[in-house]
Formats: structure tokens, C-alpha cells, sequence
């Protein structure tokens, strides 16, 4: 099967991100998404687009197994693929039902318009392994919910449930289930002729941000998140969003998750992120089995490790 399908619903085309598990944005799948961009574009009898995830899930983000080995970098892109849907003549609707995360969430962000399930949760979880959103989340997320909603989202790697997403701006409507309530919404959108919404290039919200906003936010980081790179660079690129031009805005995301990506802080947690997944694979050791409690530890040795051990068991009371 193609890890996108492509079918009509009259004059609407449905794409559908089909790479199970959790639909990660693998290379097929941006290629596949490609492809059925262009087909749908270049049709005259397909008049709107929407894309949806297979599964009950939209788009989990971007393979971590392909971050790891620089196949995340293989054209096309996510930017690329998101560079191809603004440049879509006709309305193009995210139909999001389960999770849309990470690069899913960026992918989403790029359609002219996002119809979320009750149950849906969308979000940027990238700081938790020690990135931050390359393909132009920390832009469209400001532009679309305010720098103060995305301060607090994104450097926390926060899951939105869809109904304060939709209070926040990030989606447009609600709808069980969500693929029909976005073929509604298209047909509404061709029969009033509405124009199409590019999310790079709406700015109500980011005009007169408070520079003491970002400044009041990284003491507050200081605190939390001492020594981690990604929330403050996280900080810069949302502060650039509201300061500079939309293209400088969008480099210097691009460029501080390059900074990211090549850290050792990402590649410890992403290292992390597959040893703790590793450990749930452990025969007998299921979700039913729970940690015992520890009240009292001992330390054989008193040289660098054991001090450091102390030092750590001591902190955690």
C-alpha cells in the first residue's frame, strides 16, 4: 500500500497519511504527500484537497529512527512539502482526528484551515528531545495563537486537547468525525468563495508584543530549565516571530534547530527516548508492573561516580 492514499469525494481529493503506527512523516510518506499534491493540483476536476491521517491518528511527527540518521534530511522535506500545500490554489483542509504532533502538527499548520475530532490533541513536543520545531511550528503556532499560548506550549512540549485548541486559534472547527466535518467545511469554503488563509502570513497577534514578555519568560526558564538549549532557543525563535521579517523570522527558527540537532543534549535524548522504549519491551516487565518505593540507599565508594551518586540521591530527598 502507499504510505499516501489518494482518492475523490466528488470534487474534493482525500489524502491520507497511511505509515502505521502513529503516520511519523517518514521519506515515502513526504514523497507520497508530493505526489498527490501535484496530482490533486494540476486536476481541474478536483476543486478543494484534504488530508487526513489512516488509523485514527493524523501525524505523530517526524521518524525518529530518520533524525537520527540524517534521512530527515532527504528531499523532500517537511518545508518543502509545506512550501508545495501554501502554494495550493485551492483550499486545502486538515482533517485531524488523534494526534497531530510534532512535524504532523507543522504539517497540519501549513493547510489553509484545520478541523480537529473532540477527543484530537495537537502540540510541539520536540524539546523533549532536545530539539525544537524545524519545519516553521514555533512561526505558525505564534502567528496563529499569540507568543504568550506559545511560550508555554512549545517549551514544554505540551499535548492541546482540540477544544482549547480551538479557543487558541490553532484550529478552525470541531467535528466527529473529523474527515467529514472538513469535507463540509471545503464545500462551505468553495461555495462562499472564501479566500484561502496562509497561517505564514497572518500577524494580528504578534504586532506590539511587550518585549518584557520574553525576558519576564527566560528568568522563568532559568529556574526550570537551567543549562537545557533547546527551550531558550525555543524563546528566540518566538521572540523572532513578533521582531523581524517573516523570512528572517523562519531562518533563524531553521537555523537555531540546527544548533539543536547537533548538540549532545538531543543526542542524549533521543539515546534516552529509545532505551526507555527498549525497557518497556523487557519480558514481564509491563505497564502493570510499578516502580517500588525507595526510602533508604546506600553508597559503596566515596570517589568521583560515588560522590556524584550520593549527590543525586541526596537531591531527590
Amino acid at each position: 500500500m502507499a504510505a499516501v492514499d489518494y482518492r475523490l469525494e466528488g470534487e474534493i481529493a482525500v489524502l491520507t497519511i497511511a505509515n502505521p503506527p502513529v503516520n511519523a512523516l517518514s521519506l515515502p510518506v513526504r514523497e507520497g504527500l508530493m505526489q498527490a499534491l501535484e496530482r490533486a493540483g494540476g486536476d481541474p476536476a478536483v476543486k478543494a484537497i484534504v488530508v487526513t491521517g489512516e488509523g485514527g491518528t493524523f501525524a505523530a511527527g517526524a521518524d525518529i529512527n530518520e533524525v537520527s540518521s540524517g534521512l530527515v534530511l532527504k528531499s523532500p522535506i517537511t518545508r518543502e512539502v509545506q512550501a508545495r500545500m501554501e502554494a495550493a490554489s485551492k483550499p486545502l483542509v486538515a482533517a485531524i482526528e488523534g494526534v497531530a504532533l510534532g512535524g504532523g502538527f507543522e504539517l497540519a499548520l501549513a493547510c489553509h484551515w484545520r478541523i480537529a475530532a473532540t477527543t484530537a490533541k495537537v502540540g510541539l513536543p520536540e524539546v523533549k528531545l532536545g530539539l525544537l520545531p524545524g519545519a516553521g511550528g514555533t512561526q505558525r503556532f505564534t502567528r496563529l495563537a499569540g507568543p504568550e499560548a506559545a511560550l508555554e506550549a512549545i517549551t514544554a512540549g505540551r499535548q492541546i486537547p482540540a477544544p482549547r485548541a480551538l479557543e487558541l486559534g490553532l484550529v478552525d472547527a470541531l467535528a466527529d468525525p473529523a474527515l467529514d466535518g472538513a469535507l463540509a467545511f471545503a464545500r462551505r469554503a468553495l461555495a462562499e468563495r472564501r479566500p484561502l488563509r496562509l497561517t505564514s502570513d497572518v500577524g494580528e497577534r504578534i504586532r506590539g508584543v511587550d518585549p518584557e514578555l520574553f525576558a519576564a519568560f527566560r528568568r522563568k526558564l532559568e529556574a526550570k530549565a537551567r543549562g537545557q538549549l533547546a527551550p531558550f532557543r525555543i524563546v528566540d525563535c518566538i521572540e523572532a516571530a513578533c521582531t523581524l521579517a517573516k523570512e528572517a523570522a523562519f531562518a533563524r527558527e531553521r537555523e537555531s534547530f540546527i544548533e539543536c540537532r547537533d548538540s549532545p543534549q538531543r543526542k542524549a535524548l533521543v539515546h534516552l527516548f529509545f532505551a526507555e522504549r527498549e525497557a518497556r519491551r523487557i519480558p514481564g516487565l509491563g505497564p502493570e508492573v510499578t516502580a517500588l518505593p525507595v526510602h533508604r540507599a546506600a553508597v559503596v565508594g566515596a570517589g568521583t561516580m560515588g560522590g556524584g551518586i550520593a549527590m543525586t540521591l541526596a537531591n531527590a530527598g
